[in-house]
């Protein structure tokens, strides 16, 4: 597992663990750091992105709300998933370093590890669209090959399988009605 990979993990654990204790995720994080044998390279872009993800909270939450409320339910997005857009979203505008299509692929397969089948898609599609928001010449150039910012473990290909409709929301989901006015609850998860 490569170090980035494997920092997004600890970051994802450490998210979802101070959801359930109620803690400082910084705090629930450097818990998590201590219990493992990490290279120094994850354990310091572990930090990072965790302290990215907390400082820029408020913010990724509005623009989360923007980018899935007119087409999906947020009521019925798990914590998960919801922690794992929120690092997307934070890595997409606040770590320019890392290749959009990384970030993507990134939580595509923390998706895929972590959540139910159908949560690819809809990670694919919302980070896919706020990718072309961040980054809307880049954006919109097809994928040239290697999506993981891992050089340990780099793969190819679209997250998706190369599904021409991975992006889009409706191919996963269909034209599922809102179930209500619900908003993403800014006190609720990540």
């Amino acid at each position: 597992m490569g170090k980035r990979r494997k920092g997004r993990e600890i970051v994802l654990q450490s998210l979802y663990a101070s959801l359930i204790s109620g803690g400082d995720v910084l705090v629930v994080l450097e818990d998590q750091l201590l219990r493992r044998e990490s290279a120094p390279e994850t354990t310091t872009f572990a930090r990072d992105l965790a302290r990215k993800v907390k400082a820029n909270r408020p913010g990724t939450e509005a623009w989360l709300a923007t980018l899935i409320s007119a087409r999906w339910d947020p009521s019925r997005l798990g914590t998960l998933e919801l922690c794992i857009l929120h690092m997307g979203l934070t890595e997409l505008k606040h770590s320019p370093e890392v290749p959009f299509r990384a970030v993507i692929n990134e939580a595509c397969e923390l998706a895929r590890r972590y959540c139910e089948d159908g949560a690819i898609g809809f990670v694919n599609g919302v980070l896919d669209r706020a990718a072309h928001q961040v980054y809307p010449d880049a954006a919109a150039v097809p994928a040239a090959g290697v999506l993981d910012d891992d050089d340990d473990d780099a793969e190819s290909g679209s997250p998706e399988g190369g599904d021409p409709d991975a992006g889009d929301l409706d191919a996963d989901f269909g034209d599922t009605p809102l179930r209500g006015d619900a908003a993403v609850d800014p006190g609720k998860d990540c």
